[in-house]
C-alpha cells in the first residue's frame, strides 16, 4: 500500500478526475465561452499587474458604489492549466449581486514550482488589499474561491505563519469557499501528479494547508459533489473537520449529483446552492 489502503495504480486513479468524464471538452468551452461574455459586456479592468512577472495579474470587474466586498476567484486546472480568462465566468451574478469579482491569474508548473505559485496568490491578496479603494472595493471585506487546484491555492491564504511577513492582517480574508480541492499534498506527492508538481517532502510540507490550520481562521465553506473521486471527497471532509477542530467556523456542502467539473460550473449559476451560499457569507442576502 502506497497510501491508506491504495496501491500506486489506484492512488494514481483517485487523482485523475478525467475519469469522471468522457470528455472535459465541453466544461472548458463553458468557462471559455461565458468568460469572454463576461469580459464584453461588464465593465472591467484587464491585465492589471500585482507583480513582477509576466504571468501576475488579474482581472477586475467592479460593482456599482463605493467601498463593495471583494471576491476573488482562483482557477483549476492541476496547477498547469488554464488561466484567469477561464475564471470570469462567474463575473456578471456577483457583480449583480453588488460584489466587485476578481479573476485571478498566477504561474503554471513545470515553469514554476508550487511554492511559487503559492507565493503568487499570497502577493496577489497583497496587492488587492493594498489597491482596493482605487476600484471601488472595501479591504476590510476580502473573500476568496476556488476550484480543486484553485481551492488549494486557496487554502494556502488561509494557512498560518504568511501574512505578517508581508504586513497583511490576519484578517484579511472574511471568508473562503473550497471546493473540491485537495487539500493534503502528501497523497498528491505520492501519485502520479509528482512527476510534473516535482514536490520534495519539504515543499509538501510547506504548501500543505492541513499542516497550516491558522489558530483563528475566517469562515469557511467546503463542498464537494457526490460523484466525485473518493479522495476528493475525503480531502474535503478531512479539511472541514480540522478547521473546525481548531475552532474555525466551516459550513460543509455536499452538492448532488456532480461530478469534479460540475461543481465548478455552480459558480456561474446565480441560482445554485453553492453560488447563494458564498453570497450569504459575503452578507450579500439572508
Amino acid at each position: 500500500m502506497i497510501y491508506l489502503n491504495y496501491n500506486q495504480e489506484e492512488l494514481d486513479a483517485q487523482y485523475n478526475q478525467a475519469t469522471l468524464v468522457p470528455d472535459i471538452t465541453s466544461y472548458i468551452e463553458y468557462w471559455t465561452t461565458a468568460g469572454s461574455k463576461a469580459r464584453k459586456s461588464l465593465t472591467c479592468k484587464l491585465n492589471v499587474a500585482y507583480g513582477t512577472s509576466d504571468v501576475t495579474h488579474l482581472d477586475i470587474f467592479p460593482a456599482t458604489g463605493k467601498k463593495t466586498p471583494i471576491h476573488v476567484h482562483i482557477h483549476g486546472g492541476a496547477w498547469r492549466q488554464l488561466s484567469k480568462e477561464h475564471a470570469s465566468y462567474p463575473a456578471p451574478h456577483f457583480v449583480s449581486a453588488g460584489a466587485t469579482f476578481i479573476a485571478l491569474n498566477f504561474g503554471l508548473v513545470p515553469e514554476y514550482s508550487l511554492g511559487e505559485i503559492v507565493d503568487q496568490v499570497r502577493e496577489a491578496i497583497k496587492w488587492i488589499w493594498q489597491n482596493a479603494v482605487s476600484f471601488n472595493g472595501d479591504p476590510d471585506r476580502i473573500f476568496i474561491s476556488g476550484v480543486s487546484s484553485g481551492a488549494h491555492l486557496a487554502a494556502t491564504i488561509l494557512s498560518d505563519d504568511w501574512r505578517k511577513k508581508l504586513n497583511l492582517p490576519e484578517n484579511v480574508i472574511k471568508g473562503a469557499v473550497l471546493a473540491s480541492g485537495p487539500y493534503d499534498l502528501e497523497p498528491v506527492r505520492l501519485s502520479a501528479r509528482n512527476n510534473y508538481l516535482n514536490l520534495n517532502q519539504q515543499e509538501s510540507d510547506r504548501n500543505n494547508p492541513l499542516k497550516h490550520i491558522p489558530q483563528v481562521g475566517s469562515e469557511i465553506i467546503i463542498c464537494w459533489g457526490d460523484r466525485e473521486l473518493d479522495e476528493f471527497q475525503r480531502q474535503g471532509q478531512a479539511y472541514a473537520e480540522a478547521w473546525q477542530a481548531g475552532g474555525n467556523p466551516c459550513k460543509v456542502i455536499t452538492l448532488k449529483a456532480l461530478n469534479h467539473f460540475d461543481v465548478a460550473n455552480e459558480f456561474g449559476h446565480a441560482e445554485s446552492p453553492l453560488f447563494r451560499a458564498t453570497l450569504k457569507q459575503m452578507s450579500l442576502i439572508n
